[in-house]
């Protein structure tokens, strides 16, 4: 009985290294081998203090149009088709309840059904925290913000996608990282 609990007891410690293991393993294999899209951001509110620091980020891409909203529920799991529109950022191309064939995909959850035409399912996508490091977040957040204001500029997130997965690589405003500016704007402060 006595080698029983151990072997359970060590199963269940080898579960709890491999579980978070698998998670970032899956998540740095997309980072490396998955399809590179640029998913251009809209502007949002100030993030929540209390929950660390990011850059919070909303989508364009965010939303589709489909024919019957009825087919949709919110909080229902998708697969969201994409592809890349005339000006190379990524688009949803369409929302399918079963694993898409052929085509890259993002595995998310449905945030919203319009019930209005035309019918329109607003989605979560599982990327719409930039985190950084401490320091460089507050300044971080305060550039993206004016480039959001600012219709000149683009400002886009690099995302990895791979069999369902996504991984946020950076965010870039005018195709360049938030982290190279921040990092560019306080070698330039005054000490």
């Amino acid at each position: 009985m006595k080698n029983l609990i151990l072997a359970l007891f060590a199963l269940m410690c080898l579960a709890q290294w491999f579980v978070p293991g698998k998670m970032i393993s899956d998540q740095e294999d997309t980072r490396q081998n998955g399809t590179v899209y640029k998913f251009k951001t809209q502007p949002i509110d100030p993030t929540d203090p209390f929950r660390g620091s990011y850059i919070t980020l909303r989508f364009e891409a965010a939303s589709v149009q489909v024919d019957d909203y009825k087919e949709w529920s919110n909080g229902e799991e998708v697969f969201a088709v994409l592809k890349n529109d005339s000006t190379n950022f990524a688009v949803i191309e369409s929302i399918s309840k079963t694993v898409p064939e052929g085509h890259d995909y993002i595995k998310t959850r449905i945030d919203y059904v319009s019930e209005y035409a035309p019918y329109t399912v607003r989605l979560t996508l599982p990327f719409e925290r930039f985190y950084l490091e401490e320091s460089k977040a507050p300044k971080a957040e305060d550039y993206y913000r004016q480039a959001q204001q600012d219709n000149s500029r683009d400002a886009f997130a690099l995302v990895s996608v791979k069999n369902g997965h996504a991984a946020l690589q950076d965010v870039m405003i005018d195709d360049r990282s938030i982290v190279e500016i921040v990092r560019e704007a306080n070698a330039n402060q005054p000490q």
